[in-house]
């Protein structure tokens, strides 16, 4: 596995692996932030810099 590691780092180069092997590797994992989250970091960042907030806009 240490070598299908190294080869992502070759542009182009295609790796085949076993589900495990993704799933060990966080393929799977999903860090996106929700829908809800990412506005409340906009709002908090607004307010924090004076900006408007969603009633003003």
């Amino acid at each position: 596995m240490n070598n299908k590691i190294l080869d992502l780092n070759i542009p182009g180069r295609e790796i085949e692996m076993s589900r495990q092997e993704a799933e060990e590797l966080g393929a799977f994992e999903e860090s996106a932030l929700s829908e809800t989250d990412a506005r409340e970091a906009i709002d908090i960042e607004d307010e924090q810099a004076g900006g408007l907030t969603d009633g003003q806009r």
